[in-house]
This record gives C-alpha cells, structure tokens and sequence, in this order.
C-alpha cells in the first residue's frame, strides 16, 4: 500500500470530505490540524525549504486510542476550497501512534501559493485508502476521518503566526476555569443534571490578532478569530463563535451556551465532561486547549 499512496492521494484530493461539524464527541475524531516550522514552532506559514510538522488533533469520549493515518502532502491548486492537487506529492506518511502527525520539507522550489495534506486517519485498525475506488476506511470496519489541509508558504516578507488560546482567561457560568487534566470529578467545577443553559466563555486578547496587509486596502487588517468548542456530553448550541475583524478592543471575549446533560444520563459518582476549544484565525493559524468539570 505504501507504494500507493502518491497515486491514491492524488486522485483523493478530487473527492475529499470535511470534517465531521457536530460538536458532541461521542467518538474517537479528528477537530483539525496544527501546522508549525520546526524552527520556529509558533509560526504558521513554513517558507520554501524549511521543515515543517503537521499535528492532527483529536478528541474522545474515554481514554485516547492509538491511532493510525495515511498522508501525503502535494502542491495544492488553488488556497482555497477543495484541496486538490497540482503537482506530484512530495512527503507521506503512514504510520500509527498515539498522535497522529507528519513531518514535511517544503521544496526550495515549490511554485505554487500554498500545499494541502491529505489523507485518512483510524482511531480503531488500520488506515486504508481503496485504490481503485479511493474511498478510506479501518480495516476493522470502524469510521476514518478523511482530513484535507491547506498550508500557505511565506513568501515575500508575508507570514502568519498562531493565535494562543493557551493562556487566555476561561469562564464557566461567569467564574474563572482553570485547567486540570486528573482524571474523574475531584477538584472540577459542579454544576447539577438538568441545570439551565450555561454560558462557557474565552476572552481574548488584541495581541492574539496578527494585523496582516490586504491588497489593494491601503491599511492593514486585524485578524478574525472562530472558536470552535465541542464536548463530550450536554448540547453546544452553536458551532462557532467569532471576534469579528472590526472588534478594536483590548480584551475580546466570547461565549456558547451549553445545556448539560438530563439526570438519566448521570451515573452517581457523577459524570466528567472535557470541553475541547479551536480557536482558528483563518488565515491557517490555530491553537486548542481542553476543560473539564463535573455534572451530579
């Protein structure tokens, strides 16, 4: 198969699907992926020639699995819309791990504004891509995640760094929440089953906005940020929430309401629910982070 993957990704760019838009994570799934230049990790755009990393990053109901993936990169055709490709691919990675990741060298004598990734990715067996009719599958009959990624190149003095949603302030019903990755309820914020809907919260920083040139726009633009929050129970009520280009404050902070879980879906000890927040300054920068607290 790995001598297939050239043929079969080329011809996968025609066809490639989105991303599953739900927000519950009621499985093992892929929410996007985090490219950085191995020199320089908080930026975004990789120049002709450097190296560059592709994180996928993903999240589960349970315990993370080991995942398997199949990838390549090639010039993309256009910087938007469908990635297909307009050249031959150049890296591509089949492997399995708990994380699934690429490394990629940007060719010195790339042409084209931007390259895409693409491929498929198992939390359950093993990544397959049909060569004949290109569909991706788990060779134990269980979902892939088809994943497609534009990454533009730095040229000409232009380039992009992520936005940090590491440190920004988080809220949960208007009282600061903190991080904590031990597992079960000790130590989380409560709130009770069948409570009203509550309002999760980020506040966001002017710094965490890159001001970019335009063309034909004699000043430059601050960047739009969208958050993306999914969890693993209750209901979002909203895909995404945006700090608009034209928002001049200092501190920007957005919100979705979360309606937790019935009583019935409760077990007595009480039920964990980890938040996992995208934030994307769609220009191909992106930063995550996760919550948790505990429903009774």
């Amino acid at each position: 198969m790995t001598k297939l993957i050239p043929l079969v990704l080329l011809a996968l760019s025609a066809c490639a699907s989105s991303l599953d838009p739900a927000t519950l994570i009621a499985r093992d799934r892929v929410l996007g992926a985090k490219v950085t230049v191995d020199d320089d990790p908080q930026r975004a755009w990789p120049r002709p020639g450097e190296h560059a990393t592709v994180t996928w990053l993903t999240a589960s109901p349970g315990a993370s699995p080991e995942f398997s993936w199949i990838l390549a990169a090639c010039p993309a055709a256009t910087s938007s819309g469908f990635p297909i490709c307009d050249g031959a691919v150049f890296a591509s990675s089949q492997s399995r791990g708990p994380v699934p990741v690429m490394s990629i060298a940007v060719p010195a004598d790339i042409a084209t504004r931007s390259f895409v990734v693409l491929g498929a990715i198992c939390a359950s067996g093993n990544a397959i891509i049909d060569a004949t009719t290109f569909a991706a599958s788990c060779d134990d009959g269980s979902l892939a995640d088809r994943v497609s990624q534009h990454i533009f190149i730095a040229r000409d003095g232009a380039t992009n760094h992520h936005p940090n949603i590491i440190d920004a302030p988080f809220t949960f019903a208007g009282v600061a929440w903190n991080d904590r990755k031990e597992p079960g309820c000790g130590g989380l914020p409560e709130i009770s089953a069948d409570s009203n809907d509550v309002l999760v919260g980020v506040a966001f920083e002017a710094s965490a906005r890159e001001m970019f040139a335009v063309v034909d726009e004699p000043a430059p633009w601050r960047e739009e940020l969208q958050l993306s929050v999914f969890a693993t129970a209750g209901e979002l009520t909203q895909r995404y929430a945006y700090v608009e280009a034209d928002d001049m404050r200092e501190v920007s902070p957005v919100a979705v309401e979360w309606t937790p879980p019935t009583a019935e879906e409760v077990p007595a000890e009480g039920l964990r629910v980890t938040f996992s927040f995208v934030v994307r300054d769609l220009r191909g920068g992106l930063d995550a982070t996760t919550r948790a607290l505990c429903v009774k």
